[in-house]
């Protein structure tokens, strides 16, 4: 998806990311890329997270750019397992949730995995941020467990997040998903191990009993064109980088 931005004095266009999902009519859903925005140097591009270092009023510029920008609520992500209703005074959590159509649930990433998930009835929605520590620690159970309905009623979509081939781990981490099948697989470095996240995620959503789920299948540390990626950006020695958003809201 295209969405032009045609009177910023900063961009044209910028690439979003639409979820390949059958959803109800009136939710919006996206990913945003690094394409487009003014942001410069380790953050060139659309960052928006106003976090890491990039200068404020371009962080401000960019974030006014994506669709139904006024209506997003920024969390203050902490790589926790909480989940806050909106509209929130409080927003030091990894995940929202929304039944109003004035307040639009957001998360940012960097490798780790966004989740979008709505009811089939488009009156629900909420993100979820899904790192390693939020996926130990049950972040997407506590999420679908603010839905009203049976988890088998609910769509989710796992956005761009860093790949399994690329997410090289040591033992210990590893171990805290070992008994999900297909999760960890070798690395070609000794002591090393492969960690799927996606797949942890995808695994985690059907345990609670989801059943429609969408991969995006799409790798933030590969695709620097068009990605961010934390652990990209460590492996050139780089201090920091930008981030993405994934949005989810009801018209």
């Amino acid at each position: 998806m295209t969405f032009s931005a045609a009177n910023s004095p900063i961009t044209s266009s910028l690439d979003l990311i639409s979820p390949a999902w059958s959803c109800p009519s009136n939710i919006v859903a996206y990913t945003t890329t690094r394409l487009g925005g003014g942001s410069m140097g380790d953050f060139a591009g659309l960052n928006v997270g106003a976090h890491v270092g990039d200068d404020l009023l371009l962080v401000k510029a960019n974030r006014s750019l994506i669709p139904h920008s006024e209506k997003i609520t920024w969390l203050e992500q902490v790589h926790g397992n909480r989940v806050v209703s909106l509209p929130s005074v409080d927003t030091t959590a990894d995940a929202a949730y929304s039944s109003s159509k004035s307040h639009f649930c957001a998360v940012m990433t960097a490798d780790c995995v966004p989740i979008l998930l709505c009811d089939e009835s488009g009156e629900l929605v909420a993100a979820v941020h899904a790192g390693w520590k939020g996926l130990e620690t049950n972040i997407i159970a506590n999420a679908v467990g603010h839905f009203s309905c049976n988890a088998n009623k609910l769509i989710a979509w796992i956005g761009p997040a860093i790949s399994g081939a690329c997410y090289e781990v040591d033992a210990q981490l590893a171990s805290k998903f070992s008994h999900i099948d297909g999760a960890i697989a070798n690395s070609t470095n000794k002591g090393k191990y492969l960690l799927d996240l996606p797949l942890v995620a995808q695994m985690q959503l059907q345990q609670t009993g989801v059943e429609d789920i969408t991969q995006s299948n799409l790798c933030t540390y590969t695709d620097e064109r068009r990605f961010y990626s934390h652990r990209r950006a460590t492996h050139q020695n780089k201090r920091t980088t930008g981030r993405m958003v994934s949005v989810i809201g009801m018209l």
